[in-house]
């Protein structure tokens, strides 16, 4: 029990929105947004809301065979309350808020439904990034369970 598979990616956050998606083209992903929520699982998707309104997030996706505890490797907080989303297709990806791809799609071992739960870390600096709005950054694991 424990850890199925994980990926990573850097992910464009636009108007503080990115998400985890079923790649079915026939989703509607940003149809629904988190309100005081910072995450809202729903129809395939799963949106993610940022503090910071554009960045380029690193996202982890873990996929579990049981509930998992925290994230290791940094100080997490969750954003909120385990939710639950079912990915038809078997394959998801992380996109932007414009819907472009931002990581390969990834298979995913069924359907689900799966429990999923988001946590973040404190926002970073990037001394090295050119571009101002893309100077801080935050961590986001996605963690998914059967």
């Amino acid at each position: 029990m424990g850890l199925v598979e994980s990926f990573s990616a850097v992910v464009r956050v636009e108007r503080h929105l990115f998400a985890l998606v079923d790649i079915d083209p026939g989703r509607e992903t940003f149809s629904r947004i988190p309100a005081n929520m910072r995450f809202l699982a729903h129809d395939g998707c799963v949106v993610v809301a940022s503090d910071l309104e554009d960045q380029r997030a690193r996202v982890r996706v873990e996929v579990w065979d049981s509930p998992p505890q925290a994230p290791s490797g940094g100080v997490f907080t969750s954003l909120g309350d385990p939710g639950s989303v079912f990915f038809e297709s078997e394959q998801i990806q992380l996109v932007s808020l414009m819907e472009e791809p931002q990581s390969e799609e990834h298979e995913l071992p069924g359907a689900g439904p799966f429990r999923v739960r988001v946590w973040v870390s404190p926002r970073e600096e990037n001394p090295e990034e050119d571009l101002e709005p893309y100077r801080f950054f935050e961590n986001f694991v996605i963690q998914l369970w059967t």
